[in-house]
């Protein structure tokens, strides 16, 4: 069978223009039906990428052919004897990892958003030619194989399918390039408008965590593996592919020169890249089968969200722990926060962790004002009941079994056969594990709403956990700001930086709300005294529970005035610290929870290096 045959091209950087062409050899002869994504796999909201094209044309042996559109992302030709050749030019402005972006310094292009699927021969291979811009002299970086184009150069590439062609986003540009090893296999850095950083320092501690992934699942499947990484002044974010990952990372989060342990916003940073590679096996190839049936034209729903994301955010954090990255207290620091976000969200006595994962395509990726009081994040929950679960299998079995052994087997099962998973089988696998009973686990915290015992099961390792009142509105738990004045009063508003702040969020039950409160408002002033974040802090300060606060605000240009009767100060922020008076047999629990899994010449190695 002759390849569909893609060509990328920059038509306009100014206008954000890339222009796609795709010739189909053999097309439909009842007229070749041709569909563009409605979403990108790993990001579980209908985008509806076919609103972006400006312009679709085909012919066939240069007689104009004729296009009718049968839904938002599909069209129909014209009957052709074929070679059937489409054109479609695409806007491209988006500057997450999610679509595409072009201007006259950058492109980055994900195939959903503008290589259209052959209906009915998505299994045909797929050649692709970039061609290189005119204005500038860039380089290119992708993942998909070479056929005839030079390493970080435009040219040639091949995918053996349609879902194989749009799992390999491409980097357009001048950007720089740190290439590293892990087990042999080569890694690379693509630094898009990087600031001074320690470059060998990044590469170092990747290179450490993504060899504590691969000791976990026993084999690393890529031959060879990229991060895409946009850096920016103000932004977050990721995407996993097979076999690279795009990322979005502030400046400050790449590691200073000379810096000596990561710092906050480099501990973030190495958290994102954890949490992505992780994915190389769960996801991508650990794949869930409603994602694996899909052809993206519709949201694929299921339960199981939680065992991908929220897994896969328990793993991302323990990994630079595992990996000596980090140290075992601010591994702990990291997992409080967890706690903290979740204690936080009274929408989890609303919402199961499953009805999360099945509704993140309207819920969670479409929030509304009241989101923090109805939902519950799949990533944060499902990071926590994924630790709830390991922890459980620990002790359960004398340290016999963890939730490694699941991933394992799920590996073993799934991801190296490519079978795709269906629902609810992590349960089924945590359950069949020898000498433990899980009893209603499942039932109470994934499909039901209870509260994890976390700090319970943490204290069989030898972690003291305690939930207090915060000491402020930047107080996102962890050690470092529990030894805080803690306000005397509680107010249950989340203020927006600066003079006049807008309201974020009311939490539900407040004195905020019963004063009626609302997102969106402006909050012009607090005891007669103009409001600002600080101004609003120093006020509540200086209050006792069942005292008012006097509060004017600007809602739709008008001004309202109302008392808010403040409460006692809300126990929602857990610190956890390593516990010095544990036993020799929580001591033993915990070293074996966070000990690299690599063996231990491979970790002294890593260390002296």
């Amino acid at each position: 069978m002759t390849p569909h045959a893609y060509t990328l091209r920059i038509a306009d950087p100014a206008a954000h223009l890339f222009e796609v062409s795709l010739t189909v050899a053999e097309p439909d002869p009842a007229g070749q039906v041709l569909a563009l994504p409605a979403w990108i796999p790993g990001s579980y909201l209908v985008r509806d990428f076919a609103k972006n094209i400006v312009a679709l044309t085909a012919d066939c042996d240069g007689a104009p052919v004729a296009l009718t559109q049968l839904d938002q992302h599909s069209w129909q030709a014209a009957p052709c004897a074929g070679p059937l050749c489409v054109t479609a030019r695409i806007h491209a402005f988006d500057t997450s990892v999610r679509t595409a972006y072009l201007d006259t310094e950058r492109g980055f292009f994900n195939g959903t958003a503008g290589f259209l699927r052959v209906q009915g021969q998505a299994q045909h291979a797929c050649s692709l030619e970039v061609v290189a811009p005119e204005h500038a002299d860039w380089k290119l970086a992708t993942t998909m194989p070479s056929a005839g184009a030079q390493p970080w150069g435009f040219g040639k590439f091949v995918a053996p399918d349609y879902d194989t062609l749009i799992d390999h986003p491409l980097e357009m540009g001048d950007f720089a390039i740190a290439e590293f090893d892990v087990q042999g296999t080569p890694h690379a850095f693509v630094l898009t408008e990087a600031a001074d950083h320690d470059s060998a320092r990044l590469c170092d501690d990747t290179a450490r965590v993504c060899a504590e992934h691969a000791a976990l699942f026993g084999e690393l499947p890529p031959q060879r593996y990229l991060f895409l990484t946009q850096v920016v002044g103000q932004g977050y974010g990721g995407l996993e592919h097979k076999d690279c990952s795009a990322l979005v990372v502030q400046r400050g989060g790449l590691p200073a020169p000379g810096m000596d342990a990561p710092d906050e916003a480099y501990t973030t940073a190495l958290g994102l890249i954890s949490h992505e590679y992780f994915h190389l096996w769960n996801v991508k190839r650990i794949q869930p089968e409603a994602v694996a049936q899909s052809d993206l034209t519709a949201a694929a729903a299921f339960e199981d969200l939680w065992a991908y994301e929220g897994v896969t955010s328990y793993y991302d954090d323990l990994a630079l722990a595992r990996s000596g990255v980090i140290d075992d207290a601010a591994y702990l620091d990291l997992l409080a926060k967890q706690l903290t976000r979740l204690q936080r969200n009274a929408g989890r006595h609303g919402q199961s962790l499953a009805q999360s994962s099945f509704t993140a395509w309207t819920k969670f990726y479409q929030q509304d004002a009241n989101a923090a009081n109805a939902i519950v994040s799949y990533y944060n929950k499902g990071a926590v009941v994924a630790c709830a679960l390991d922890l459980t299998l620990r002790l359960q079995s004398d340290g016999a079994t963890s939730l490694d052994d699941v991933m394992r087997a799920l590996w073993a099962k799934h991801g190296s056969t490519g079978v795709p998973v269906p629902d609810n089988t992590i349960e089924a696998f945590a359950a069949n594990l020898p000498g433990v009973d899980l009893g209603d686990f499942f039932d109470r915290y994934v499909r039901g709403t209870d509260d994890v015992p976390l700090d319970q099961l943490l204290a069989s390792f030898g972690v003291r956990a305690i939930c207090r009142p915060r000491t402020g509105q930047d107080d996102q738990g962890g050690r470092a700001n529990s030894n805080g004045q803690t306000a005397p009063a509680w107010f249950g508003a989340t203020l927006a930086d600066g003079r006049q702040p807008r309201v974020q969020r009311v939490d539900a039950g407040s004195p905020a709300e019963q004063a009626g409160l609302a997102p969106g408002d402006r909050l012009v002033a607090i005891d007669d005294v103009e409001a600002s974040t600080s101004s609003v802090a120093a006020c509540l300060a200086r209050k006792a529970p069942g005292q008012t606060v006097r509060l004017h605000a600007m809602r739709r240009g008008r001004l309202l005035a109302t008392d808010a009767a403040l409460a006692p100060p809300q126990a929602d922020t857990w610190t956890l610290t390593l516990d010095a008076a544990a036993d020799d047999a929580a001591t033993q629990r915990r070293t074996a929870w966070l000990a690299s899994r690599q063996a231990p010449a491979a970790a002294q190695g890593r260390a002296a290096a």
